[in-house]
């Protein structure tokens, strides 16, 4: 078995009006099946709508499937009551597409990222300094600013403090939805660099999700095509690219922009 594995999965809602359901389902999510090797880095790909954030909620389990398997390390995740999802969830980490949302503007840096790595073990006070002036560094931010708040910080630094805060607590698997998306295309390559490090020297499992097939062949290993719910195409990085099956693909390769001859 893979060290993730996604088995016929979906996640429906039910259509609603005034008076109730209305006995159809909106198929965010429909019949998935996927495979992640450890240390692989998947790119999931689509449109927007297309479902690749409710998968990734219902891998992160925040979102209930309505059928199917989740599976990591071999342990059905989507069988857990919620107790054990919160312990195991230590495990599996998740970076937003907006770092301000995502952080919460009252916490210091120090406070967020001390919060993280408590998650795993307690340490104390001068022990936590230390770790998060490491997990700072290890980001490439200076730990002398780990007592400033977020809003003192560019979007580009937001997003690394908040890729600190999802390896604090030292994961096996790291989900990242959009994470370079609300960003400047001058930032977008460093911080494509700093998860494609991570994921070497943490020997971390990464799942990428983008709206940009240029930007998911750039960092991964594999990537799954995906619309209406659906998975329509899934290969290497390099066949996928370069040699698209599906039209879906195909036009979404058209789509990228490309300087004139």
């Amino acid at each position: 078995m893979s060290y993730l594995e996604l088995q016929h999965v979906s996640v429906h809602y039910p259509v609603r009006n005034t008076w109730g359901t209305t006995g159809e389902f909106v198929r965010a999510v429909d019949d998935v099946s996927l495979s992640v090797e450890k240390g692989q880095i998947l790119g999931l790909v689509g449109e927007s709508g297309c479902g690749k954030s409710t998968l990734s909620r219902a891998i992160m389990q925040l979102q209930p499937i309505t059928s199917g398997s989740i599976c990591l390390q071999g342990e059905n995740l989507s069988a857990l009551p919620a107790r054990e999802i919160r312990r195991r969830r230590l495990d599996f980490q998740m970076v937003f597409q907006d770092p301000y949302a995502s952080l919460n503007p009252r916490f210091s840096i120090f406070a967020t990222l001390a919060e993280a790595l408590s998650r795993r073990e307690k340490l104390p006070r001068r022990q936590r300094e230390d770790a998060v002036a490491e997990l700072m560094e290890r980001v490439g931010l200076s730990p002398e600013h780990m007592y400033k708040y977020p809003h003192e910080f560019s979007g580009g630094q937001r997003q690394r403090i908040a890729i600190a805060r999802a390896i604090a607590p030292r994961p096996a698997l790291l989900l990242a939805d959009e994470p370079v998306s609300a960003l400047d295309v001058s930032i977008q390559s460093q911080i494509l660099n700093l998860l494609t490090d991570l994921t070497r020297d943490l020997g971390l499992t990464m799942i990428f999700i983008s709206h940009d097939l240029s930007v998911v062949h750039y960092l991964a290993d594999h990537i799954a095509v995906m619309r209406r719910g659906q998975i329509v195409e899934y290969g290497t990085a390099d066949s996928v690219f370069h040699h698209p099956q599906a039209e879906y693909t195909q036009n979404l390769l058209a789509a990228i922009p490309r300087l004139s001859d």
